[in-house]
């Protein structure tokens, strides 16, 4: 009997806290063990980086990131709150970081936009590229996943990308400043499974 108690009070804490928690649409983009990991810290704590020499992480590396369905989940903002701390955290800055990073398969990144003023981080969501200029050229790359070792790894000089951004407007551009082009192809191969190490 204390069994079954303790099992429908579990149940029922985790659908009052999924019920109170998350007020966007009907459509749950997050598994439960994602909403724990997004949860584990505020909006302004930065997030565990995975390792790639971990095997669990990399795990999660190695994994097809899947889209974003609902813009208005809370648990959405909070992920690319976090995602931001940590590509700016000033122990360990990086350019871009996409969600499989921090352990969370949804196709999320942020990008530093060196093609414009002030070379602002910027988030988009689901992104692909639909397009990789035929020619390339070997670059120098590195990864906060994969700490410690650096390479090049060959990179087309500019992309199309086609993206959503948070309020849930769809856009696609050419990204031509090659670097920028980099970024963004390093960052959407982290949501389809690749390290730049698989470009070497």
């Amino acid at each position: 009997m204390k069994k079954i108690f303790l099992l429908s009070a579990f149940v029922l804490g985790v659908f009052t806290f999924l019920s109170c928690y998350d007020k966007g649409n009907d459509v749950l983009d997050f598994s439960i063990s994602d909403i724990e990991l997004i949860t584990s810290g505020t909006a302004n704590q930065k997030m565990r980086v995975y390792n790639y020499f971990v095997y669990s992480d990399s795990l999660v590396l190695r994994k097809n990131s899947s889209t974003i369905s609902d813009f208005n989940s809370n648990y959405l903002k909070l992920l690319i709150d976090r995602m931001y701390k940590t590509v700016t955290d000033p122990q360990h800055p990086g350019v871009g970081i996409a969600a499989p990073q921090v352990g969370i398969n949804k196709r999320v990144i942020w990008v530093k936009r060196y093609d414009k003023t002030g070379a602002p981080f910027e988030c988009y969501l689901n992104s692909y590229i639909t397009a990789y200029s035929d020619t390339t050229k070997l670059r120098s790359d590195g990864c906060l996943s994969i700490p410690g070792v650096s390479g090049s790894s060959w990179r087309a000089i500019w992309v199309d990308v086609s993206y959503d951004l948070a309020d849930g407007t769809h856009h696609s551009e050419r990204i031509v400043h090659e670097y920028t082009a980099h970024i963004f192809q390093h960052e959407i191969d982290h949501l389809n499974g690749m390290v730049f190490l698989d470009r070497m």
